[in-house]
């Protein structure tokens, strides 16, 4: 994985906290701007709240509210041309961020005593702005913010509480800097924790990096549902038996056709005709198992299946067929091929080693539709099934052209005969 690619992430994710930030200042604002219209009301315990700059609380949060926004904004722009932030700006947002709850503690401090706005529930405010440091994914920032946080209220301290005999702030060491510590080691846990979940995230995007070329080679040569269907297979050698439908398909006289031109030409041409061939069995539910040099074998019903495999596999074929003249009158070199189908139950899945496995099948089915497609050039037929493909695609679809039956005959390795039907 490029990164290029976790930069555009941790963009994103820095975008969303400073969406977040702005939000809760905007809420911020308008729950100070109520509170202040009350606080005239206020007495008891609470009086002191009467005295509080609220205008100046106001204009702060206000303020922030806005300058997330326009954080999030500029951010935007900058990943769109594939930029970022460079660190220095993320620095003085993170600087920022982090004094808020500082500046709040100090309000405090004008209208009740500097003991108690230190040790107010407001504190705890730090803790949600190093948090949120988090989605930034940087664990360098999360622990700058951790330290920032320790040294601004141990800071605050300091200059707001009142020196001992001894030369010290009361509590001073005792209370107040160990809260110090304590925001300091936040950040530094959060900063672990950033890089935990920036590793996962890179993990995360180089696995879909790896998926988009797995898909990228795949869509070259099978439909989208089947890429789909051998993407999310589980890894391993995990077979399971199917009813399929096997296409074997030849070109004929190739050997010949090879000798008369050059290796560059060959390949020209075979990417000419399977360019629409291959097409086609995408475009009908199957799938190119296996090139051959000179033709292909395809498959029908595996890895998907819609229980009319053998109709696919020969509207596949009656397709090629068409789209073959189609080529031959559009200028394409005399070509003729032959065409075999039949189907039945194999073992199919991927089969291999651990470091080299290949989506296959296995089943005299695929013996038999090889023997068939061999059948063609006795006969002179251009498409050739057996009787079960035929009377299967003729009962699962209309307009399937008329056949031929041959009767029984004897096929090349089979001691049994098997009828077979001349499509074309």
């Amino acid at each position: 994985m490029d990164a290029q690619g976790l930069e555009a992430e941790m963009a994103v994710s820095d975008r969303l906290r400073a969406a977040i930030l702005g939000t809760g200042f905007g809420a911020a604002t308008v729950a100070l701007i109520v509170v202040w219209t009350q606080a005239a009301r206020f007495s008891g315990p609470v009086a002191f709240l009467a005295r509080f700059p609220w205008k100046t609380a106001v204009a702060v949060t206000a303020a922030l509210s806005l300058y997330e926004w326009g954080y999030r904004f500029v951010e935007g722009l900058l990943a769109r041309q594939g930029r970022r932030f460079p660190l220095p700006p993320r620095l003085a947002n993170t600087t920022v961020e982090i004094s808020v709850p500082t500046l709040l503690l100090y309000l405090l401090s004008t209208v009740v005593p500097p003991e108690t706005a230190l040790n107010l529930p407001t504190v705890f405010i730090y803790f949600l702005f190093l948090a949120l440091s988090v989605l930034r994914l940087d664990p360098w920032l999360s622990g700058y913010a951790g330290v920032l946080a320790g040294a601004e209220y141990a800071g605050l301290a300091w200059l707001l509480l009142p020196p001992d005999p001894a030369g010290l702030p009361g509590d001073f060491l005792g209370l107040y800097l160990s809260k110090a510590m304590l925001l300091a080691a936040t950040g530094g846990v959060l900063s672990f924790v950033a890089v935990q979940i920036r590793s996962k995230v890179a993990r995360l995007l180089t696995a879909r990096e790896q998926q988009a070329r797995m898909a990228a080679i795949f869509g070259q040569h099978v439909s989208p549902a089947v890429m789909e269907k051998l993407l999310t297979q589980k890894a391993g050698l995990e077979t399971e038996v199917r009813h399929v439908t096997v296409l074997f398909l030849d070109i004929r006289n190739f050997t010949t056709f090879s000798e008369a031109r050059t290796p560059d030409q060959v390949v020209d041409y075979l990417n000419r005709l399977f360019a629409f061939m291959v097409d086609e069995i995408n475009d009908h539910g199957g799938i190119v198992n296996k090139f051959l040099g000179d033709g292909f074998m395809a498959v029908f019903g595996a890895p998907l299946d819609d229980g009319r495999s053998e109709l696919n596999a020969l509207s596949a074929a009656l397709a090629i067929s068409d789209r073959l003249k189609e080529a031959l009158a559009a200028g394409l070199e005399p070509t003729r091929i032959g065409i075999g189908l039949h189907s039945g139950r194999a073992v199919t899945g991927n089969v291999g080693s651990l470091q080299r496995q290949e989506y296959t099948l296995i089943g005299d089915v695929v013996n038999l539709a090889s023997r068939i497609e061999s059948h063609t050039k006795v006969v002179g037929a251009e498409i050739l099934v057996s009787r079960a493909v035929w009377d299967a695609a003729r009962a699962n679809g209309v307009g399937v052209p008329d056949g031929v039956s041959l009767g029984p005959v004897a096929v090349k390795g089979r001691e049994a005969p098997v009828e077979l039907v001349r499509v074309r």
